[in-house]
């Protein structure tokens, strides 16, 4: 019971971050939709190499697995790392909403909570460059693979970000500090 009234007290004194959440959540629902049918289709297309046609919207790396299927495996696990990634990552994003008071907003758990994130961004902007460096190499090498903008593409953003957010997640501390020492002198 006092979950469902801390929620609707949520609702009603913070509407902003609730949509967010909710946004949010979408995003975390259709990047596991993603990382399941990607890693669905991967492993049936071992059993039926004619799904590796159109693993997930148009994917095809039936040309990479009919050369070499160790290339295939080794590309399908670097795609699957990175969308598996980027879902933890907005779950770790749901976590700060849920935790966040407006009226106390620093706290160790959302610090904790963006920290981690700011070091997944770090995970997924280095799996980025090595997922397309991979992809060259395999180029240069004459294999069959597509471009894979969509899921390698933006390492050097998510670098950015990660930077970014290991800073804010300084200031939460430093905020914290403050916070409780404000709460000491009251």
């Amino acid at each position: 019971m006092n979950l469902k009234q801390s929620w609707k007290e949520k609702w009603v004194s913070q509407p902003g971050l609730m949509l967010i959440t909710i946004i949010i959540w979408s995003i975390f629902i259709g990047l596991c939709i993603q990382a399941g049918t990607l890693l669905f289709t991967s492993i049936y297309s071992f059993f039926n190499p004619i799904v590796a046609e159109n693993l997930y919207e148009g994917l095809n790396l039936h040309g990479l697995m009919s050369q070499q299927i160790w290339y295939y495996i080794g590309l399908v696990a670097l795609l699957l790392q990175v969308v598996g990634l980027k879902a933890y990552m907005f779950y770790l994003m749901t976590k700060i909403f849920y935790t966040i008071n407006l009226d106390h907003p620093f706290s160790k758990k959302v610090s904790v909570l963006i920290s981690k994130i700011a070091a997944v961004c770090f995970r997924i902007g280095i799996l980025a460059i090595f997922a397309t460096g991979s992809l060259k190499w395999l180029l240069k090498r004459g294999f069959d693979v597509p471009s894979m903008d969509s899921y390698t593409g933006g390492a050097f953003e998510y670098l950015l970000m990660s930077a970014l957010l290991y800073a804010i997640a300084q200031v939460f501390k430093r905020g914290m500090e403050i916070q409780s020492e404000n709460e000491l002198t009251i």
